[in-house]
């Protein structure tokens, strides 16, 4: 196969799959926030399709939304039949696939669909894209699902990641990275070195790509080999136009340009997350040098205050927290960051216990995995469905005693961006916060109650629309 598997091949799969998995707007929408409010409607009675909108005011590109909308949706990214996902069994092909580094391809711009169009010089002009305005008190247009190349200037080697970038002019955005993002990391040495550092940034790809961006691995991971053993197949990259920087050849647009991160601006406010707009912030300021992509190239738009947010990067927390808790409980069975606690505030662990006291290990690994976002873990037995909230709730109201399997660990570092973290020092500090460990397991010595369940037989051989008449799932 000549090119990569990309945006487009995953749009046809959804298509087929029907309006469950796939919605097209059939008017032209506004891109300061309608296309948000048609996202947010679809949510609001509980449809999270990926939504396509050929026709939006003041740019001749269409533009995807909601790619990560679902858990189900990630299934499919990594390659399970639409209908047919299982949720248990996402992570697990997500580990496989992640731990399966492929090496990457390098070719010419000639053969690279992304090189169609060359902007440089006076023709890069940021407002041909239908960039969107998300929210009503963000302070400007955001790209929000833009994949940030960068170059360790010790190492050379290439990070990776997701970043917000708020739109300053025709050729000028911002890059807000944390100081414990890799980026943010690369970014204080290039400042430290007295150097400028070049960035590039791919939008539009296989979705399989996009997640390898969010890897949870050390810095000295290449992404790009992440992203080929996700997508299944070696990852296609050419060379940037005005950087020395390599770029997925069958992205769907690239943005180079060059920081200096001795100087910043300000980006914000922005609505985050947890559904609060963040306070302003220091961001570093890209100075645009040269756009390229297809000729009738595909924005992916990404909305931050909707819960594809959080999905969108919640395998790679997965993956990181299951590693560290099979550490110590090699027992482990699942693990969940379940979309009630915006899949990053709450995470549920099951485990098939052996030692007295597993329950609370398990919990402290987790945390200590998870660190900033996750506040709550919830660990039960692994008879207990941890994606089934139904089942967790069970658990916790007939096997949880208060004050023998709640333990609260106190003044640790927080998320700035948690809405309960109220403290005035917060963004300059991180903030702290407490975490909560709720062990739902049953205690090994004790004898317990034994659930009732339903016949296994039956359950597996009785299907309701056989059964009742007229009922649709």
């Amino acid at each position: 196969m000549e090119r990569n598997r990309d945006l487009r091949d995953f749009l046809e799969v959804i298509r087929k799959a029907g309006p469950r998995y796939y919605a097209e707007v059939n008017q032209p929408l506004d891109p300061h926030l309608e296309v948000g409010v048609i996202q947010h409607k679809l949510y609001k009675i509980d449809r999270n399709p990926v939504i396509y909108c050929p026709n939006i005011a003041g740019s001749k590109f269409p533009l995807v939304t909601n790619v990560f909308g679902s858990f189900e949706l990630l299934g499919v990214a990594l390659g399970m039949e639409p209908g047919r996902v299982d949720q248990g069994e996402i992570l697990h092909e997500y580990r496989r696939r992640e731990a399966d580094l492929k090496p990457v391809r390098m070719v010419s711009a000639a053969r690279a669909p992304v090189k169609e169009v060359v902007l440089r010089g006076k023709k890069v002009d940021l407002g041909i894209l239908p960039i969107t305005h998300h929210a009503p008190l963000d302070s400007a247009k955001f790209i929000t699902i833009a994949n940030m190349v960068c170059r360790d200037p010790d190492t050379g080697i290439l990070n990776v990641g997701v970043y917000r970038h708020e739109v300053k002019g025709k050729n000028q955005l911002g890059a807000m990275l944390l100081p414990y993002h890799h980026a943010g990391v690369i970014a204080r040495r290039y400042a430290e070195l007295g150097k400028k550092m070049e960035v590039a940034l791919f939008l539009g790809h296989h979705p399989a790509v996009v997640l390898g961006s969010m890897h949870r691995g050390s810095q000295d991971i290449d992404e790009y080999e992440v992203m080929g053993g996700l997508l299944g197949e070696r990852l296609r990259l050419t060379p940037c136009e005005t950087v020395d920087l390599p770029v997925p050849a069958d992205a769907e647009i690239v943005i180079e340009g060059v920081i200096d991160p001795r100087s910043m601006v300000t980006d914000g406010p922005f609505g985050e997350f947890a559904d609060h707009y963040g306070e302003p912030r220091n961001a570093y300021l890209i100075k645009v040098k040269a756009i390229t992509m297809r000729k009738d190239a595909i924005y992916h738009d990404l909305d931050s205050a909707h819960p594809e947010h959080n999905i969108a990067h919640v395998l790679g927390m997965e993956s990181a927290i299951y590693d560290s808790v099979k550490r110590v409980v090699p027992t482990v069975k699942a693990v969940n960051c379940p979309a009630s606690g915006k899949a990053i505030f709450l995470l549920y662990v099951s485990i098939r216990k052996t030692l007295g006291g597993q329950g609370k290990l398990a919990g402290v690994a987790a945390l200590s995995t998870a660190s900033y976002p996750v506040k709550t873990c919830i660990v039960v037995d692994d008879d207990v469905d941890v994606f089934d909230e139904k089942n967790v709730l069970w658990a916790l109201a007939t096997r949880m005693v208060p004050g023998r399997d709640i333990t609260i660990i106190e003044n640790c570092a927080g998320n700035a961006l948690d809405p309960a973290a109220y403290d005035e020092t917060r963004l300059k500090t991180g903030s702290m916060q407490d975490y909560m460990i709720i062990d739902a397991t049953k205690p090994l010595t004790l004898p317990c109650p034994i659930p009732i369940t339903p016949p296994k037989g039956l359950w597996k051989k009785m299907k309701l629309e056989d059964y009742i008449k007229g009922f649709v799932r």
